[in-house]
């Protein structure tokens, strides 16, 4: 009896460290869906009048937000509309990720005019692009601790 009682815990832990090992996943991300998605919205033919995306997030119930404003799309050296990045899921799949704490919109002003302090290229954060992709933009970004966002940027993302 102590025989089939082992066995059946030897295969439920087998069973389990199985299921365990098959829904692990890799946290590398693969980039070449970015530049494929940027390349077929750009392919549409239709004219980008944004010059920007921009991501706004509550940061506490004071009314404080963080924010993060990206522009300067550029793939193999060509211009990318904002709205080509927008569309794909790392730039907020088109406002379908938009929540009441944080929103993706397009702005047809500039990060600079949102009030976003100066850019650094290629972004600092999880939506960074590999650099072999050769796809790059400028990232500007605000806080309420050390350049607070301004009403014109809020407004922009939709809050």
């Amino acid at each position: 009896m102590n025989f089939k009682i082992n066995l059946m815990i030897r295969f439920f832990m087998i069973l389990v460290v199985s299921i365990f090992l098959g829904n692990c996943q890799s946290k590398k991300q693969n980039r070449n869906e970015i530049s494929s998605l940027v390349i077929n919205n750009l392919l549409n033919g239709v004219a980008d009048r944004n010059k920007s995306l921009v991501v706004m997030e509550v940061a506490d119930l004071g009314g404080s937000y963080t924010g993060t404003c990206f522009d300067s799309f550029q793939l193999n050296g060509g211009n990318v509309g904002s709205t080509a990045y927008f569309n794909t899921p790392p730039g907020g799949a088109g406002g379908a990720l938009n929540t009441n704490i944080k929103k993706y919109a397009v702005s047809t002003s500039s990060c600079s005019d949102l009030g976003f302090a100066s850019g650094t290229n290629f972004g600092s954060t999880s939506q960074r692009p590999n650099p072999d992709d050769m796809f790059t933009f400028k990232m500007f970004t605000c806080d309420p601790n050390n350049n607070p966002c301004a009403k014109s940027a809020i407004t922009a993302a939709g809050f």
